[in-house]
């Protein structure tokens, strides 16, 4: 259990840079109360003086409605006063636990739901305890005002768990947790004793600090119950989780780990896969061009074998057409002169001439029909020439 002097410097870490909103949480909502309050008075006031003023009107009717507005009027800010002094016990509490409530938060707690209700019962109950408890002695009655000093705040934590509420049920938890402690509680109020006496004497301005000081302890003290109060096995359970929730962060790194190398993995086979298909893709278009040039070589070799050897036989045959003539005369004459007789060597050259040449003329003929009929319109006219 810590000591008093930590549990106040617990409460002055809270507070330290937030004195504004910690004055503000309890001063805002009792100065709205106060200016509700004396709004309505001043309207009882008023209506109080027009029916005294009418002389008809019996005193008697008069009296018991302004009472009656009267008590309403205190019940209300009486109930209010409740539900805000124990929203803002809250707010203190929230801030020890490391949250800040806003001030509407702070003074609308109590009033959300069905809580006004339940803190309504604890008061209830509470007093009526307390009341019974004083009737032995005033010391008894002091002694069960300690023990179920914390039913409020584990009220607040049933609230907030949605936990099963009933008015006695946050009062026994109360007198359970404060077994042993109530005289560390009463040493502890104790010691804010000298405080709000000098705050008295400044004219009540220290309250203004003293108040949210005073009760940001007491919700220290009450966070400090919590952690005394729970048993080894939770904290050995709370150890096991911790380790289990390591454990189990790092199989879902080593998983999330092992789903991006498969991830990884996939695409690089993907992109494997991809680039194979292009790569084969590529082999068979230049396959395909090289069996389409290789065509065309075929088709020009061939081009060029066809063409090539029709104009060597065209060169030959007019290399013929150019050579037979002459060997065709030389042979003719040949014969011929030796065909000829001893009289026709006497006749004269004319007619040896022309005997020479009307012999020669047949062969000539005969010779030009044993040539090929593919000759080329050149040497067709060629050898009209020659003939004439």
């Amino acid at each position: 259990m810590k000591t008093r002097k930590e549990l106040k410097e617990q409460a002055k870490t809270a507070l330290r840079g937030n004195w504004p909103w910690a004055i503000g949480v309890f001063l805002l909502p009792i100065l709205v109360l106060g200016v509700i309050f004396f709004a309505l008075s001043a309207v009882i006031n008023m209506i109080w003086n027009i029916v005294t003023s009418d002389p008809s009107t019996s005193s008697g009717v008069v009296a018991i409605f302004i009472i009656m507005t009267f008590l309403m009027v205190a019940l209300f800010t009486f109930l209010a006063t409740i539900g805000i002094g124990v929203g803002v016990s809250y707010a203190y509490l929230d801030l020890i636990r490391g949250r800040k409530r806003s001030f509407r938060e702070a003074a609308t707690y109590a009033f959300k739901g069905q809580h006004f209700d339940s803190i309504f019962g604890v008061w209830l109950v509470n007093l009526f305890y307390v009341c019974l408890w004083s009737l032995l002695l005033i010391i008894p009655g002091w002694v069960k005002a300690y023990s179920y000093s914390q039913s409020f705040f584990i009220l607040k934590d049933d609230m907030d768990q949605d936990k099963g509420i009933t008015t006695t049920s946050a009062i026994t938890k109360s007198r359970l947790l404060m077994e042993g402690h109530k005289k560390e509680l009463f040493l502890l109020n104790l010691s804010f004793i000298g405080w709000y006496f000098l705050a008295g004497l400044i004219g009540g301005l220290g309250c203004l600090i003293l108040i949210p000081y005073h009760a940001t302890t007491l919700a220290a003290f009450y966070e400090n119950l919590l952690e005394q109060e729970r048993p080894k096995e939770l904290d050995v359970l709370e150890e096991k989780l911790a380790e289990i929730k390591v454990e189990s962060d790092q199989a879902m790194a080593e998983y999330q780990l092992q789903e991006a190398e498969k991830k990884a993995e996939k695409a690089k086979a993907h992109s494997d896969k991809i680039t194979k298909k292009l790569a084969a893709q590529k082999d068979r278009e230049e396959k395909r061009l090289e069996k389409v040039a290789e065509k065309r070589e075929r088709r020009e070799e061939k081009a060029a074998k066809k063409g090539k050897p029709a104009k060597k036989s065209t060169k030959k045959v007019e290399s013929s057409e150019k050579e037979e003539p002459a060997v065709s005369k030389k042979e003719t004459q040949d014969k011929v002169t030796d065909g000829i007789s001893s009289d026709e060597k006497d006749a004269s050259p004319k007619d040896r001439e022309e005997k020479v040449s009307s012999k020669a003329q047949p062969k000539a003929n005969q010779s030009s029909s044993k040539k090929p009929k593919s000759k080329s319109k050149k040497s067709s006219k060629k050898k009209s020439k020659k003939r004439k």
